[in-house]
């Protein structure tokens, strides 16, 4: 796995698709429109309203460049590539071994990642760790506060 992809769905690819459409053709133009408005006012030195269109063509544009560098790195994922193993779509079943606390993530594309549902992405460094492991088996995670140590209870 290459570390600079970007996994995402199939409708998750379309979506930046047609979002990157979408700031490109009608955001620009609705931009442009809203600088030609602002410069019929005149003096463009105190002009609020051309400020703020040209700051909102700014950060269009910015908007743009970062989609389509996400969209280069993109790899469309599916829910079962991994038959075997640790892989998109898999849900892990873990025991916190220093808290006694049992977790469950899910591994997702990265454009459905939710940590309120514990869905998170194969590239994250937490599922990196679990990669290559089997049931019953021990992993231990070195993170910024310390050490953490899980079980693998069960891989769905």
């Amino acid at each position: 796995m290459n570390n600079n992809e970007i996994f995402f769905s199939k409708e998750g690819l379309k979506n930046l698709k047609e979002e990157i459409k979408h700031l490109e053709r009608e955001k620009r133009k609705e931009i442009q429109e809203d600088i030609s408005r602002a410069l019929e006012y005149g003096d463009i030195s105190e002009n609020a309203e051309y400020n703020i269109a040209q700051e909102d063509q700014r950060m269009n544009e910015i908007n743009i460049v970062r989609l389509k560098q996400k969209l280069s790195r993109a790899k469309v994922v599916e829910e079962d590539c991994c038959s075997e193993g640790i892989g998109i779509g898999t849900t892990l079943k873990l025991k916190n071994l220093g808290s006694g606390e049992e977790i469950e993530y899910i591994f997702a594309p990265d454009d459905q990642v939710s940590f309120a549902q514990n869905k998170i992405s194969l590239n994250s460094p937490l599922a990196q760790a679990f990669l290559g492991h089997q049931e019953g088996e021990e992993v231990v995670i070195e993170v910024p506060i310390g050490i953490l140590r899980y079980k693998i209870l069960k891989i769905l």
